[in-house]
């Protein structure tokens, strides 16, 4: 058998909660006194995380992922997640990822690296002798959001989908290659290399040479994830393809990548078709040249009534809306201004902006507005799934330039509805009840998954732990179980708070009355607790 180390692996110290016991997944705290997980700032408790102080909300939220997690996946050896915060680079929320990987033990594919839990799992032992399995960290100069219903406030982000997305990576959600240089990791593939498929090349990864592996790491929108798992809960989870697509003059016509808009309304075929001309304005100081949109549009006559084609640059892209809209532009374009794949996404606020906007790559961009005026439009395709290709496998993130740490680990951007498993966490995101298409890759790469019901105290509920869609009511019930018992006085406030919790679950239609039954005569079963 042979062993890499990835990263430093540090020995074990003081978990987050009690001793483990087989099949959990168990952070471990790294952080220094009154910093990070051990930050003793005052915090009011919110949506279902009783903590009173900073650190205790995010130790009950990584508690409560691991938890997930572990009632979702099907292992006889805990897995140990080194966990702290620190200052990361900026718009990074975190990290994670395997500290050992393991290749020809028993039941492995040979040649292959497997991560240190999804080894250990196959196995049935402890392969890094004490040492913690993946090392995560995640960034103290965010305002996270600690609740655990879902519903994030404006402005803030789930630190639950934060580290549901990060322990995913620790478990398998990722390969070990160079994007940048092709290289494999002392030359061996990974399990998850040898499901990645370039459609341009028609090879898989690992039959590549490392010349066209460094060029496939660059091929956007052509590299896909091809286990059976994951096809079929791209089927599941992703709605149909939506494409931007120009229609006229012939020569250009086809469909194009696009980017969208924090702000505005979403492009759909019923608000963004119609003809697209390339706005004019002044070069001044607000914006350098005649075609950014940064001023008053100057043929505004031909603009009313279309979509105006913009460039990027000189100012925000929110104030090129509003300036384009108040030439009566009915959508906007951004031309991108720099290479690169995939278009960029476009931030900003402005409440008054209802237009949708989109953006388009630069040498897509630099070919529409020579050929504008356009005939444009959003056409919806429900043979096929948005973010997969035509056999429906799910697109994986080949930005060109190469992102490192983020490139290939990560399903692509264009997925929709999005995947907790992109590159960036969105508000649109509920991992606490939906981790959609994760778990399925997960087990194509040999992860056993939880096809049972929640059992809460040894008690079957009758409600299933994961759907092939990844909908995970039942290890929701696992982990708030979990939570209220470790988080009660006494029995009596278990049940009361598990009740509360049980009607929630009715009222939103995520359990019947039947298993809303089941679950409160099982809580009745916890042991362990004080009478009142």
């Amino acid at each position: 058998m042979n062993k890499s180390v990835l990263s430093l692996a540090v020995a074990i110290g003081i978990a987050l909660t009690g001793m483990a016991h087989a099949g959990d997944i168990v952070p471990v705290n790294f952080d220094d006194p009154n910093e990070g997980y051990n930050d003793t700032t005052a915090a009011a408790p919110v949506a279902g995380n009783p903590g009173t102080s900073l650190g205790q909300q995010r130790q009950i939220v990584a508690q409560f992922a691991a938890d997930l997690w572990g009632t979702i996946l099907v292992s006889d050896v805990p897995v140990y997640v080194g966990a702290q915060f620190n200052p990361l680079a900026p718009n990074v929320l975190g990290s994670a990822g395997a500290t050992y990987i393991f290749s020809d033990f028993p039941g492995a594919v040979p040649n292959t690296w497997y991560s240190a839990a999804l080894a250990e799992s196959l196995v049935g032992e402890d392969l890094t002798e004490g040492d913690i399995d993946i090392i995560s960290q995640f960034s103290s100069n965010f305002a996270f959001y600690y609740g655990l219903d879902g519903n994030t406030p404006a402005g803030q982000l789930s630190f639950l989908d934060v580290v549901m997305h990060e322990f995913g990576h620790g478990l398998g959600f990722q390969n070990f290659e160079s994007e940048a240089t092709g290289q494999f990791q002392s030359g061996i593939p990974d399990i998850y290399s040898r499901f990645t498929y370039d459609n341009t090349q028609n090879l898989f990864w690992p039959q590549m040479t490392v010349a066209q592996r460094q060029a496939s790491a660059l091929n956007y929108g052509n590299v896909v994830f091809t286990g059976a798992a994951a096809v079929n809960g791209a089927a599941l989870t992703l709605g149909p393809r939506t494409g931007f697509r120009v229609t006229a003059p012939a020569g250009v016509a086809g469909f194009y990548e696009y980017g969208t808009a924090s702000f505005g309304a979403a492009p759909t075929p019923a608000n963004f078709n119609g003809t697209a001309i390339v706005a004019t304005d002044d070069a001044n100081a607000a914006g350098p040249s005649t075609t950014d949109g940064c001023t008053a549009i100057t043929n505004a006559s031909a603009i009313a009534g279309n979509i105006a084609i913009v460039d990027r640059g000189g100012c925000g892209f929110a104030i090129k809306a509003a300036i384009v809209q108040a030439a009566g532009a009915t959508g906007m374009i951004v031309a991108n201004n720099a290479p690169g794949n995939p278009p960029p996404g476009m931030g900003g606020v402005d409440p008054t902006v209802t237009i949708p906007a989109i953006s388009v790559t630069q040498p897509d961009g630099t070919l529409l507005k020579a050929n504008a005026p356009l005939t444009v439009g959003f056409a919806v395709d429900p043979a096929f799934r948005q973010g997969a290709d035509n056999a429906g496998r799910p697109r994986l993130y080949m930005p060109n330039p190469v992102a490192p740490g983020s490139s290939g680990s990560h399903y692509d951007t264009a997925l929709s509805p999005n995947a907790l498993m992109e590159p960036a966490i969105n508000d649109s995101l509920n991992a606490a009840l939906l981790i959609d298409n994760s778990a399925n890759l997960l087990k194509d790469t040999g992860w056993r998954i939880n096809t049972g019901t929640a059992q809460i105290n040894g008690c079957n509920t009758e409600v299933k732990v994961i759907t092939d869609a990844g909908v995970i009511t039942g290890a929701n019930v696992v982990a708030t179980s979990k939570l209220i018992a470790r988080t009660s006085a006494n029995k009596d406030q278990y049940m009361a708070r598990m009740e509360t919790y049980r009607d929630g679950l009715v009222a939103a239609g995520l359990v019947s009355g039947r298993q809303g039954g089941k679950i409160m005569s099982c809580a009745a079963k916890v042991a362990g607790l004080p009478k009142k």
